[in-house]
């Protein structure tokens, strides 16, 4: 991420810029379709004319070319600075949702570790304030994505397959 751009759910240890892994993965960066962006066409026009692919999949839009690894498009591009226009598994980095195994019934999200590259996770610097972060960004955007509901955090030591 470039120096001035939102820093909810970035560690407070994270070298930013100065670090040389990616913490972009255009392949990979996936959300829950939230009605409002599936159905106003103005939304996707926009994401589209900035370079953003979209791809829906089942209940899921993968977003692909939306950084190059250290400017990401959806801050740079954002319409309202006082918001947090990113996929909520970019919020939350080096953390990623499973949304392949989310417990509606039980309202339990697990989150893996991304990958392991990232200097965090090799050197064992994720405090217990920042894990809180992430689990207050999880209830707050699951809240808005699903209708009020509230959802519990699983922390998974180990990086999603």
């Amino acid at each position: 991420m470039a120096r001035g751009q939102y820093f909810e759910g970035k560690l407070g240890k994270c070298r930013g810029v100065n670090c040389d892994n990616c913490c972009c993965d255009d392949d990979q960066v996936e959300e829950w379709i939230v009605e409002y962006f599936a159905f106003h066409e103005r939304i996707k026009d926009y994401l589209k004319s900035i370079g953003i692919g979209i791809n829906y999949k089942g209940d899921r839009v993968e977003f692909k070319n939306c950084s190059d690894g250290k400017d990401c498009k959806f801050l740079k591009h954002s319409l309202n600075k006082d918001f947090d226009p990113r996929p909520i598994d970019c919020k939350i980095y080096p953390f990623v949702v499973d949304w392949d195994s989310i417990d509606f019934d039980k309202k339990i999200v697990s989150l893996y570790y991304w990958d392991d590259t990232c200097p965090l996770i090799t050197e064992e610097s994720i405090t217990a304030e920042f894990k809180k972060e992430v689990e207050d960004i999880i209830k707050r955007d699951f809240s808005a994505l699903f209708y009020g509901a509230i959802f519990s955090v699983k922390f998974m030591d180990k990086i999603k397959k």
